[in-house]
């Protein structure tokens, strides 16, 4: 797992990149001695689970001092804001805080897509220019979106990370489609949600890197839910505070179907948002 550049800077080795955190170490801190169960997906594929004692999932896509100067200061930042929210407490966003927190989760997604073996023929939706871009405003590129929640499921004491990409088709003559990337992420009880589209792109059998559409507006239409009762926008910032958490928070079955809601036009079965439980279930 790792890139070929520093998806910040551009720095290539030597030397050698190094691994960054998709859950922070000042995370796996708060829980000294938990053990986890590590379990991987790849699309098609069957879970691949093995036990750890930390959340250590690390690729190597960061030159040394873009890791250790720029993206350990906003670490250093963003965790006391995080921390008390991963434990559900209430808490009062501000916009410089927002800003902080979307610029870190679009980071973490950066390096999530790195999570895919070597060789794979899975499409990276980031580009380089969105990584300098990044580093140099500490704000996420154009065209990106991100929600804030809560999560109550079963990976409450833990974080879970699901990429759900795809292109949508806006033209016919010549075939186009627009790339959109849709991941949902927790750590503890803190749910991120992030959406962006690209610009159109001609599509002959696999997608033309640099050769675009002309400017085609398109609509993107939500799966039904009741969203707005459970997500609260923070990229961009609504021009004034917000408060945590939101009315209604997300079960292990509302994420997956958070993660598709560009996807699919249905529901399940249950309520895609279920209230927050008065009390834990049994064994926390």
């Amino acid at each position: 797992m790792g890139s070929k550049a520093c998806i910040l800077c551009g720095a290539t080795p030597p030397p050698p990149l190094t691994g960054e955190h998709i859950w922070p170490d000042w995370y796996n801190r708060q829980q000294p001695g938990f053990r986890y169960e590590l379990e991987s997906v790849l699309e098609g594929g069957e879970p691949k689970v093995r036990q750890t004692q930390a959340l250590n999932v690390k690729p190597k896509v960061l030159c040394e001092p873009c890791n250790t100067n720029w993206g350990s200061k906003l670490e250093d930042r963003v965790g006391p804001i995080l921390t008390p929210m991963i434990r559900g407490d209430a808490k009062t966003l501000t916009a410089s805080e927002m800003e902080l927190v979307s610029a870190w989760f679009v980071l973490k997604v950066m390096v999530s897509e790195y999570l895919v073996p070597a060789g794979s023929r899975v499409r990276r939706f980031f580009e380089p220019e969105h990584g300098r871009h990044l580093r140099a405003t500490l704000q996420p590129p154009e065209g990106v979106r991100i929600w804030i929640g809560r999560y109550v499921g079963s990976r409450r004491r833990a974080g879970w990370i699901m990429d759900r990409s795809s292109a949508q088709e806006v033209s016919v003559d010549p075939r186009g489609a627009s790339l959109w990337h849709s991941v949902p992420y927790s750590i503890g009880q803190v749910l991120l949600h992030l959406f962006a589209c690209s610009r159109p792109v001609l599509l002959d059998d696999t997608i033309r890197d640099h050769e675009q559409l002309d400017p085609i507006s398109y609509r993107w239409e939500w799966a039904p839910g009741d969203w707005p009762a459970c997500l609260i926008p923070i990229w961009e910032p609504p021009g004034g505070p917000v408060s945590w958490p939101p009315q209604k928070a997300f079960d292990d079955k509302a994420f997956v179907y958070l993660a598709d809601r560009w996807n699919v036009q249905q529901p399940p079965s249950v309520d895609p948002q279920p209230e927050v439980p008065e009390s834990p279930p049994e064994g926390e």
